[in-house]
């Protein structure tokens, strides 16, 4: 697989406009209705889309110094609690690359599927340029650039922007190789930034990701032999405290929220939202090739399918990796007897880990001998002992200690690492193999109580993406193998189309609507600008600040989605929302709208305790004359009709 333009730029440019096309291709008919169509469904892209026009706006105000940072916080929706915007991923940098379409159009749906689709290209950029710096081949790079920019993960979180924008880990790592490489200290400020705009992209990587990272920085330290190198410490340490600065100011809401509402999940929430081990065999439906064949374990957001390719191509760089070790020539005096022992230890290590991985999705043995009940049911019993069999071997080996250290620069034994440990995690902290409990190995129980934010965090499975981009690294090395042949290009031009194949879904679906369930009807089969919405809202564009709407039906998490959505462009302050959490108040307000039918008293108490001055009422929300039943009861309880619209809603103020 050739890239057309010479030098390091242009096979770059190159690489990036493969990857611009095939995003286009993959995503297919996104790009054909890039102004108007909803990637997915109409649910929590509308509270991405509404968030992300409200932090533009709140940029523009910053610049031109017509709001306080703090104001930020307090988006428009969830009216009258605070900090309400911390409820949700802020989406900062998201608003921010979409934040000159926006300002060009008004089209924050425009803006919106730009920065969709700009994850996908970029993930590939980021991973062919991560790679090439590890292996020195470009055609090898751009195929493991494929492997991570179109990882089947990403199907099932179309609606999940904040997942899908993990593009900036692998420029991390980038940024990271070359300043170990070079010992310049540009390339690390941009490890920094992009670990920095990682983090601000959304909480998850901010945790899932910096274990990883900070693993990677102490090997190549250590690999290196720059562990006594006191300007590498200072320099890593420097770039550490840069990137923690920038973000402390978008993480201090964060914690005062966290300590105003109580945000933390319980252990069952995230046991729920944990990948079960067989999830990696379990393919999104919308997959031609291994839909149809390995959809057997669905569970929410739990099929991180990573396709055929990208494993064999990982079990292969292993493979590669212990045959460089080995062929590697060091002229050493050691005995024979040691190193056939050494031998044996690593043998017996990776033994060991096999038997975990059988314990893990078997669920164990337990046999009796003699009288003696033996059993073998904890997946981390035999990875301690391959831990102790391996620092045996190094201990006993000379000569692959100094294998080792002649190929300093092979991060294979690192990413194999990594790539366990973001398996494990993404287990949650009661990790499961075909709905059996894996014993021995609940690494994330541990960081939920003990490391600060993860806590807060719902969904352990989207350690998947962290895997993902690492097994894409992984799979590198042995794509720049293959690359070498004699007919490597061929040879990888096949490996690439095959992995588009088993990862192709197209045509992708767009603007499906969430059900309301029996009592509202289906909202608006789609969403505009708002000069082309609903004329409710260009009404209370200009309507004064102080005003504060509640849009009735309220309650309903479809039609909640569409007030927060074109709040996020009229401005106006509305006691509806939709978010990650949802405040106390919300929720008691929610249920006595629910029962207006049967208590009136308790849903008006609602409405005047809302802080609401106006009423928003959709007519058309309501199923048969029920709509027209609320408007009367309004108006019995003194609301005043101020404008009707067309379209069948109507605007009520409120009585003092």
């Amino acid at each position: 697989m050739p890239l057309p333009l010479r030098g390091r730029g242009g096979q770059t440019l190159a690489a990036f406009a493969g990857y611009v096309v095939l995003t286009v291709v993959m995503t297919w008919p996104i790009a054909r209705g890039l102004g108007r169509d909803v990637p997915a469904d109409l649910g929590d892209a509308l509270l991405v889309m509404g968030v992300m026009a409200w932090v533009s706006e709140g940029v523009m105000a910053l610049a031109q110094g017509a709001m306080p940072f703090a104001d930020l916080w307090n988006i428009n929706f969830f009216h009258p609690t605070p900090l309400a915007l911390t409820f949700s991923e802020h989406f900062v940098p998201q608003a921010l690359q979409g934040l000159p379409l926006y300002l060009a159009t008004g089209n924050i749906v425009l803006a919106y599927n730009t920065v969709f689709l700009a994850t996908f290209a970029l993930s590939g950029l980021g991973m062919f340029l991560f790679v090439r710096e590890l292996t020195g081949s470009a055609r090898g790079a751009f195929v493991a650039g494929l492997f991570y920019a179109f990882f089947p993960y990403r199907l099932g979180n179309f609606p999940h922007l904040h997942t899908l924008s993990s593009q900036w880990m692998p420029f991390a790592l980038y940024g990271f190789r070359r300043y170990f490489d070079t010992g310049r200290r540009l390339p690390l400020a941009g490890a920094a930034g992009a670990f920095l705009v990682q983090a601000l992209s959304t909480g998850y990587y901010l945790f899932y990701f910096a274990p990883v990272l900070a693993g990677y920085v102490i090997w190549e330290i250590v690999a290196r032999g720059r562990a006594r190198h006191w300007r590498t410490w200072t320099d890593v340490a420097i770039a550490g405290a840069a990137s923690a600065g920038a973000a402390l100011p978008f993480l201090l809401p964060y914690a005062r929220a966290q300590a105003l509402f109580g945000h933390t999940r319980p252990l069952e929430e995230l046991t729920a939202f944990s990948a079960d081990l067989f999830t990696y065999g379990h393919a999104p439906p919308q997959l031609y090739l291994w839909g149809p064949v390995l959809h057997r374990y669905p569970q929410p957001e739990g099929g991180i399918f990573p396709g055929v390719i990208p494993v064999l191509t990982g079990m292969v760089a292993a493979a590669l990796w212990v045959r460089r070790v080995y062929a590697t020539r060091v002229e050493t005096p050691t005995q024979a007897s040691r190193e056939r022992l050494a031998g044996r230890l690593l043998v017996a290590a990776a033994g060991m880990l096999v038997v975990s991985g059988v314990i893990a999705v078997t669920g164990g043995m337990t046999w009796e001998v003699g009288g003696l009940l033996l059993r073998a049911t904890s997946a981390r019993r035999p990875v301690e002992y391959a831990v102790i069999a391996f620092a045996l071997t190094l201990w006993l080996s000379p000569r692959l200690r100094l294998a080792l250290r002649a190929r300093a620069g092979d991060v294979t034994p690192w990413l194999l690492l990594a790539l366990t440990f973001a398996v494990v995690m993404s287990l949650g902290p009661v990790p499961r193999a075909g709905g059996r409990a894996i014993v021995g190995a609940g690494l994330y129980e541990w960081f939920f109580f003990h490391v600060p934010g993860y806590a807060g965090l719902r969904v352990p499975a989207r350690f998947g993406m962290v895997a993902g981009c690492l097994l894409a690294a992984l799979g590198g090395y042995a794509l720049a193998r293959l690359g070498r042949w004699r007919y490597g290009s061929a040879a990888l031009a096949v490996v690439a189309a095959a992995f588009l194949a088993e990862s192709y879904a197209v045509p992708m679906p767009v603007n499906l609507n969430w059900d309301t369930g029996p009592r509202y009807a289906m909202p608006w089969a789609a969403v505009h600008r708002l000069n082309e919405g609903p004329l409710a809202y260009r009404h209370l564009l200009a309507m004064p600040a102080e005003t504060v709407v509640m849009e009735l039906p309220f309650g309903d998490a479809a039609w909640d989605l569409r007030y927060v959505y074109y709040a996020g462009l009229h401005g106006r302050r509305i006691v509806n929302g939709y978010s990650g959490y949802f405040p106390d108040g919300y929720r008691a307000r929610a249920a006595r709208m629910a029962a207006m039918w049967t208590n009136r008293d308790a849903a008006w108490t609602a409405v005047t305790t809302s802080g609401a001055t106006h009423v928003l009422l959709h007519l058309d929300g309501f199923r048969e004359q029920e709509g027209r039943a609320v408007a009367s009861w309004l108006q019995s309880q003194g609301a005043r009709i101020t404008v009707g619209f067309e379209g069948g809603d109507l605007l009520f103020v409120l009585p003092r």
